[in-house]
């Protein structure tokens, strides 16, 4: 190992993350009492949480947000009237006399641009019903005013086409549930004309965008044999679940689903441009990734740009050895060792926290071994666990919700906190940091800046 670099460490608890208000309280701080210290007394701050599980958080961290380049292509594409598949569409709309379902994320005007893009050359083509199903990512209940502002703008703009309505509307954590399936199959669910009414009362409940109950604003729309669903899945929310219960539909996407080979593409993938493994061959660096079995596959194919192929940069080991010598582990010649836990699957709250502590002394013993050495550690998560349960030792239904952001802690002398802080960022940025941390290349973007007013409206 080259000398001239740091040695750094990443310590993943996949799952860790800030609470929202009605989160059971797990109480990290008393579980956890060596986290708390070096948490304390060290660069401390939060990541931007776009993930809800480790596949995705491993690619946001590799790959970064900009995940699919494809989406740009909507955008930019001037030659989107001539789009084989969008004409295949209607084609197939017209002649099997059927309905498309165009299934979007309301984020922001460029959805509601691009959905209409879409729309329009298909009706140049025949006339036939379209229904477009918005699913809402906000966290935030003051997102709602501008979300109603979206909705009204799309109705505005499908008064000059026939036949185009919104169906359904669901916040993206109720998609895989039964009841947006029956909503969608059967027109079982609750129908809210005046949908504004329905958000004014899920503000009033204090529920946030992402966790909406679906509902539905116009009738029609049910799922015959034979329609056709057009996901534009530019970013990767999970609609796994949702997706194997559709029969006898025809499945577009916007770019290409592994888990559904069958669906059609509007364009092909393009390769992403910057990636973990990219990096750590450019600066010639070796990485030991310390993970489960089962993982190693999905994880390689995040670290490699999504390639199945591994890199000769990158190693991995079964975090689960019993046998595993962790001093010994951090004396191998590695540039970074990255430890990937993860707090998904616990039913009971014992185990959970017996877990904790267990993890919390490996903190320390990985803690003490860095500062002997004067190696570089960051403790961090890649996504924040969500999910409402029956857990063991509470006996009642449960809502565990560590997905608003997710926490970041460096360890480097060479920052002290007296003097540094770590800029808000998304997991994508702690990757870019943790590269610079280990090389100090100034060409690779970090999220360390050194305090004073000016360094707050630094890029």
């Amino acid at each position: 190992m080259q000398s001239n670099f740091t040695k750094t460490v990443l310590f993943l608890i996949n799952g860790f993350g800030v609470a929202s208000k009605d989160s059971f309280d797990i109480n990290f701080n008393n579980t956890m009492p060596n986290l708390s210290m070096i948490m304390g007394n060290y660069l401390y701050s939060t990541l931007e949480n776009i993930n809800y599980n480790y596949k995705n958080g491993y690619r946001n961290f590799s790959l970064g947000n900009d995940l699919l380049p494809t989406y740009h292509r909507l955008e930019s594409d001037t030659n989107f009237g001539n789009n084989k598949t969008i004409l295949n569409i209607a084609a197939d709309a017209i002649n099997n006399k059927t309905k498309v379902q165009v299934f979007c994320f309301l984020d922001n005007e460029s959805v509601i641009n691009q959905v209409i893009k879409i729309i329009d050359v298909l009706k140049t083509k025949g006339d036939f019903p379209i229904f477009i199903h918005l699913i809402l990512r906000q966290k935030d209940c003051v997102d709602y005013d501008k979300i109603l502002n979206m909705i009204k703008k799309i109705e505005e703009r499908i008064t000059l086409y026939k036949n185009v309505e919104i169906g359904m509307i669901a916040g993206e954590r109720v998609v895989n549930k039964e009841e947006y399936y029956y909503l969608f199959s059967k027109e079982y669910g609750e129908k809210w004309p005046d949908y504004t009414r329905k958000i004014n009362y899920s503000v009033t409940k204090q529920i946030p965008p992402r966790q909406l109950d679906p509902f539905y604003i116009h009738p029609g729309f049910k799922l015959q044999n034979n329609d056709i669903s057009l996901f534009l899945n530019y970013e990767d929310v999970d609609c796994n679940e949702f997706i194997t219960k559709l029969r006898n539909v025809k499945l577009y996407t916007l770019f290409p689903m592994k888990a559904f080979s069958y669906a059609i593409n509007i364009y092909e993938e393009l390769e992403p441009l910057d990636y973990l493994s990219k990096k750590l061959e450019k600066f010639n660096l070796n990485c030991l990734v310390l993970t489960t079995e089962e993982r190693m596959t999905s994880i390689s194919y995040s670290l490699n740009g999504l390639k199945e192929t591994n890199s000769n940069h990158i190693k991995y080991i079964n975090i689960n050895d019993k046998n595993l010598d962790i001093d010994n582990i951090l004396k191998q010649p590695y540039h970074l060792i990255i430890f990937d836990y993860d707090l998904e699957g616990f039913k009971e709250i014992a185990k959970l926290k017996d877990f904790l502590m267990e993890l919390d002394d490996k903190i320390n013993d990985i803690y003490n071994i860095c500062n002997q050495n004067d190696y570089n550690l960051f403790i961090s998560s890649l996504y924040g666990i969500f999910k409402e349960d029956y857990l063991v030792g509470v006996d009642k239904l449960v809502k565990l919700d560590y997905s608003l952001e997710v926490p970041v802690i460096m360890i480097d002398q060479n920052y002290p906190a007296s003097k540094y802080f770590l800029k808000y960022g998304t997991t994508y940025n702690l990757c870019n940091t943790i590269i610079n941390s280990i090389t100090k290349d100034e060409s690779v973007p970090s999220l360390i800046r050194k305090k004073g007013f000016l360094s707050y409206f630094k890029d």
